[in-house]
């Protein structure tokens, strides 16, 4: 018999899921895992080792060598888990073996076959996915051993959709998404580790209080984390001006130190010399004689400056005001009264008419229904019985209720302060009292008499004051309109105001011109380049003092930003999360049924019995077949059906799953066996994607057959290795597609859509070359179908000796067939072209004319006769 039969790895179970947390945590985290899980108590020795790990991984200490740490199992489950997830495509595949760029493998969302011949580049493919997607045996994908240079990096695309959301991952750059463990591999060498003596399988008990211990010790760490970052975060002293006074390229570095400072910037200031500071005491000098004489203008100066600041703010109040006193506004104002009114009136009819009475007045005002309310509210705090009941006392008379005459009304007054009608109104009165609480507090002294930029206004701009003034007095009656309207619920229309501020901004440009005017006075620019140099010397002064202290800021401004980056929720998160998934989700008893319900499928009833044994709180298992093991008893293609059980249960017990893969799955079956597998595959294609590599053209036609029968979405790509052109792959080209290319349909519908007017041009080149592929296709079959009768048939043992006698062989026709054929590859890449025809770069009217050629030598075939 063959090698022993290894049995799948179950991937939902409580120890492999711990241990998958384990596995994917820092090595900080997964230090502590391996210590809970080897049943350490966590003391503060162990939370110092691990505090020294994390300030590590931050950068915050000096990476040391350490120990590697081994968890034994390895699972691919993942926290980026997608419900609906679909793999579309497979695109730009680069440095994988020799695999041919710029091809693209398009995927449905039920059955893929990719079929080509051993060496077409397959086993490429299937490298790439097997490194990419879950898989037991992953492997270095080597570059084109064929050329010595120009090797370019593994990479691909995959693109996936989610939900309508197209999801695009490369690979390597994103091995780690969690998207990747949502599709699975199975091949010859997996299938070979899906057979075991003995694994692990259900859970440890101890298993489950990981994730609290390591929650307690994260409080821990994080605790000792927050400490230290509190003691290194201080307030950067020299941003204020008591020390470095005035600006400055120093004190603009010092004011805006940060992390990603670089302090040898700072440090280039330094030293500071004998003759910068002989310098800086000539510049004082000359600073303060300018001084003197600019101080009148200098002062004028900076009243301009004030004024235009209060002026931009005093604008933008203005136009927030504005905005209260739009027509859409107003009319929002004017509609609320209304619906108020409405609701109100239709709360009377619905409501208190039926209480009124001579006995009472002005039932129905707002202080009754605040009166039936109090007495509702206060009723509610008497007994946990419902109120009134007959023999309770009344609220305010205390007399006795001894009827239900009484009992009603009350009730009816609890009632109609709960109705629906009321609480409209009640709603609707109170977005009027917001919106008229909005209005009263409303200012429109916007320029006071004893305002300074009111003074400036009315000497230099009194017209313009004078209309905004007088604006603001409209908007001001409106103010006063719209608040007595909501008083009186009263919704006359009202007519739109906005204050004209353009005037403003003609203002503050002229303050700008002034403003100007005074900079570019040379003798002011001197002052102010004075005053900069002497700045600058002051400040380099003062740093050569404070360098010591400014880089031992900074370099806590580093460690604190490391520090900070430390996410305990999110690793807190991660932890709960997956306590409670595993928690619910984890029942051993799913393997087993699913294993055999799949030999069941598969005809693979061999007895195979599954022994699960519990020893050291860890359960395990192992397969027999009557005691003994199987791979003593079975055959090589009755062990690779137990792998392909194995295999689709493990993938079928899980939700995360979305997609298998499989390398030629039925190597070594027998044509039965084939088709068994075939249909169960299709099966399973039904509910995930499945995608095929196959040589095995007898497996393909099994495969689009059930696929048919089952009128499931399929398709069957072709990759050739041929003429120095390798591994490159034809989409929805198959051997098997003979029934399809009997007549120039499919090339039709591909000219039809290049010929489309919205047609891309780079999508029209991939349809013109599509449809080349495709009538080259039609030319085999018109020779099998037509020109041979079907004597022989593809993927069919049999031979039809009886069609021999519809054969009929012209020799004219088939010279023309030959040449018809040969100026069809002439656009094809990848093919040898006769010298007559080279190859040529196909257009949209080249295929047009080739399918009229097409036709016109299958009819000419089909309607000849044997003479």
């Amino acid at each position: 018999m063959e090698d022993n039969i290894k049995t799948a790895e179950v991937v939902k179970t409580l120890e492999a899921e711990v241990k998958v947390f384990a596995n994917s945590q820092p090595y900080w985290a997964k230090y502590l895992c391996s210590e809970m899980l080897a049943g350490n108590e966590i003391s503060d020795t162990i939370i110092d080792t691990a505090y020294s790990c994390l300030l590590e991984e931050l950068g915050l200490k000096e990476e040391t060598e350490k120990p590697e740490i081994s968890i034994s199992y390895n699972s691919n489950a993942s926290d980026d888990f997608k419900e609906h997830l679909s793999f579309d495509s497979l695109t730009d595949v680069e440095g994988v073996n020799a695999l041919t760029e710029n091809q693209i493998i398009e995927l449905t969302k039920n059955l893929t076959i990719i079929y080509g011949a051993n060496g077409a580049g397959k086993s490429g493919y299937v490298r790439l996915l097997k490194n990419t997607f879950y898989s037991k045996d992953k492997k270095e994908i080597l570059p084109n051993i064929s050329i010595e240079s120009g090797h370019k990096p593994i990479a691909a695309t995959f693109n996936f959709s989610s939900d309508g959301v197209k999801v695009s991952l490369k690979y390597p750059d994103n091995a780690g998404n969690g998207i990747f463990n949502q599709f699975a591999v199975f091949d010859g060498d997996i299938g070979k580790k899906h057979l075991s003596v003995r694994n692990d399988f259900t859970f440890r008990p101890a298993g489950l209080r990981l994730f609290n211990d390591f929650n307690a010790a994260l409080e821990k760490l994080n605790a000792k984390l927050n400490s230290d970052i509190q003691t290194k975060t201080i307030v950067n002293p020299f941003a204020d001006d008591d020390i470095f006074q005035g600006e400055s390229e120093i004190k603009a570095f010092i004011t805006q130190l940060s992390h990603n400072s670089k302090l040898e910037e700072l440090k280039a200031h330094l030293p500071y010399s004998n003759e910068e500071k002989e310098k800086k005491t000539q510049l004082d000098k000359q600073y303060d004689d300018l001084k003197i004489a600019l101080a009148q203008k200098d002062k004028f100066l900076k009243e301009l400056q004030r004024i235009k600041v209060q002026l931009a703010t005093r604008k933008l109040n203005l136009e927030s005001q504005n905005l209260l006193f739009s027509q859409t506004q107003l009319d929002a104002v004017i509609s609320t009264i209304a619906a108020c009114k409405t609701k109100e009136t239709v709360a009377q009819k619905e409501g208190f008419e039926k209480f009124k009475t001579d006995k009472v007045k002005n039932v129905g005002s707002t202080e009754w229904k605040q009166f039936i309310q109090a007495a509702e509210n206060f009723a509610s705090t008497q007994e946990e019985i419902e109120y009134p009941e007959i023999g309770d006392n009344c609220l305010l008379c205390h007399q006795s209720i001894i009827d239900d005459v009484p009992k009603t009304l009350i009730r009816s007054y609890w009632a109609y302060i709960k109705s629906v009608a009321e609480q409209e109104a009640r709603t609707e009165n109170e977005k009027l009292i917001k919106i008229k609480e909005e209005y009263e507090k409303l200012d429109f002294d916007k320029f006071p008499e004893d305002d300074t930029v009111t003074a400036w206004l009315k000497e230099k701009y009194e017209t313009e004051l004078t209309k905004i003034e007088d604006q603001l007095k409209k908007q001001a009656a409106i103010s006063e309109s719209i608040i007595s309207s909501i008083n009186k619920k009263n919704d006359f229309p009202l007519v739109e105001m906005q204050l004209d501020l353009d005037s403003l901004d003609t203002i503050s440009t002229e303050i700008d011109i002034e403003i100007k005017a005074f900079e570019e006075d040379e003798q002011t620019k001197n002052l102010a380049d004075l005053l900069q140099q002497k700045t600058y010397f002051a400040h380099k002064e003062k740093l050569v003092v404070r360098y010591t202290d400014v880089e031992k800021l900074h370099n806590n401004m580093i460690w604190v930003n490391k520090a900070n980056k430390f996410n305990k929720q999110s690793f807190k998160s991660q932890s709960t999360n997956t306590e409670k998934r595993i928690s619910k989700e984890y029942f051993n008893i799913d393997y087993i049924n699913a294993f055999n319900d799949e030999c069941e499928k598969l005809n693979g009833n061999f007895g195979i019995e599954i022994d699960a044994k519990s020893s050291d709180a860890q359960s395990n298992r192992q397969l027999f077949l009557k005691g003994k093991d199987p791979s003593a008893i079975l055959s090589e293609g009755e062990q690779k059906v137990i792998a392909l059980a194995d295999f689709i249960a493990e993938t079928n017990i899980t939700a995360i799953n979305k997609g298998v893969i499989f390398d030629d799955p039925v190597n070594s079956l027998d044509e039965k066996r084939k088709s068994v597998i075939a249909e169960r595959l299709v099966s399973i294609s039904d509910e995930k994607q499945v995608i095929i590599f196959t040589h095995d053209l007898v497996f393909v036609s099994s495969l689009i057959n059930y696929a048919t029968d089952n009128s499931l979405l399929h398709e069957c790509h072709w990759i050739e290795n041929r003429n120095g052109n390798p591994r490159q792959v034809w989409l929805r080209n198959s051997p098997s597609y003979e029934k399809v290319y009997r007549n120039a349909e499919p090339v039709k519908k591909l000219y039809s859509g290049a010929n489309k007017d919205e047609c891309a041009p780079e999508h029209r080149e991939f349809l013109v070359k599509s449809g080349f592929t495709a009538l080259r296709t039609c030319y085999e079959v018109l020779v099998i179908n037509d020109l041979f009768k079907n004597v022989v048939q593809r993927y069919n043992e049999r031979v039809s000796v009886d069609s021999l006698s519809s054969v009929h062989f012209d020799e004219a026709l088939i010279n023309e067939l030959l040449d018809n054929f040969a100026q069809c590859c002439r656009y094809m890449e990848g093919h040898t072209h006769s010298d007559r025809y080279a190859y040529r770069k196909p257009e949209l009217s080249n295929l047009n004319e080739e399918i009229q050629r097409y036709e016109v030598i299958r009819n000419k075939i089909r309607s000849s006769k044997k003479s």
